[in-house]
């Protein structure tokens, strides 16, 4: 019944839902879009008397938004930030770059490669808002309204699909041990002498598959492990702790080398192969946003995830 109800809710007061979600309160929402605190009390409940469900919880502390209120406050926000920078590209150029950019991508890359990135990008670009969602999971980003993935493969490509890919660079996979690690224990000569070592391996399990290439083709190994994580962040700290010898993208473990709290095992060999992807689903014309931040990553992605 939700979805058929939902149709007779106007779009301002769905809006002024979205405000109070993101404002925190009722009163901040209002302040936001500089009117009375009742006008959006009021315009909250004409949707929950046409939905039939309770939306805001009336405190003395301020209103908060329950659980419904929350979830129907999600599902609208990206809906109502397309319909509000369509109305604000009235009487733009058609090519100018604008509005809520909408990027899903794992922890690790956020924090080492989007982030320091933005800066430049918001700068050749004012007028775009990024908004960037962490996740190890395989977002459908069209069901799920996002405009743009980043994604890493361990493998040559990724699997196929209708949505568009382009290869941001080479992952350079190594493997790492902390220079406490390598000061107690006799570092490997051959990948086979992993299987006596303490392994952090990538993505919760008791194996990692490993095909490295080196000087006389690709040998692969199994290993084992106590620790798993499904983050690169998590590997590459618990590889600095001294917890055991972990595989890690150059892009990820090059302050820590830098620095000299970590040093490569094995320098002669590294993963077989792995890339770097941003993805996107295709549209004609390519909104300029998606456009301009698609050719900011390609300019900048080789130097970020390959190693010099």
């Amino acid at each position: 019944m939700l979805p058929e109800k939902l149709k007779l809710t106007r779009l301002n007061e769905l809006a002024m839902l979205v405000d109070v979600s993101e404002a925190g309160s009722l009163a901040a929402a209002a302040k936001r879009l500089g009117v009375p605190k009742s006008t959006v009390g009021r315009a909250i409940a004409r949707i929950e008397l046409e939905l039939g469900v309770s939306l805001v919880r009336r405190m003395a502390r301020g209103p908060g938004l329950t659980e419904p209120g929350r979830a129907l406050a999600n599902l609208a926000a990206p809906h109502v930030a397309a319909l509000r920078d369509a109305t604000a590209a009235v009487g733009r150029t058609s090519s100018e770059a604008y509005g809520l950019l909408r990027v899903t991508a794992p922890a690790d890359v956020g924090a080492t490669v989007i982030g320091p990135l933005l800066a430049g990008f918001m700068a050749r670009h004012p007028r775009v808002r990024p908004e960037v969602t962490h996740t190890v999971r395989v977002v459908d980003i069209v069901r799920e309204g996002f405009d743009v993935a980043i994604r890493l493969t361990m493998n040559a490509r990724l699997p196929s699909s209708s949505l568009i890919a382009k290869r941001l660079g080479a992952l350079d996979i190594g493997l790492y041990a902390s220079t406490g690690y390598a000061a107690r224990r006799e570092l490997p000569k051959h990948p086979r002498d992993l299987l006596d070592h303490d392994n952090v391996l990538l993505f919760p399990g008791a194996t990692n598959t490993y095909n490295l290439k080196g000087p006389k083709g690709v040998v692969t190994v199994r290993v084992t492990g106590r620790v798993s994580g499904d983050d690169l962040l998590f590997v590459r700290g618990a590889v600095v702790a001294g917890v055991g010898i972990g595989a890690l993208p150059w892009f990820i473990a090059s302050h820590e080398l830098a620095a000299g709290t970590i040093t490569r095992v094995l320098p002669e060999y590294r993963a077989a192969s792995g890339s770097a992807y941003v993805v996107y689903a295709p549209a004609k014309p390519l909104p300029p946003k998606v456009a301009a931040f698609c050719s900011y990553l390609l300019e900048h992605g080789s130097r970020v995830f390959t190693q010099p």
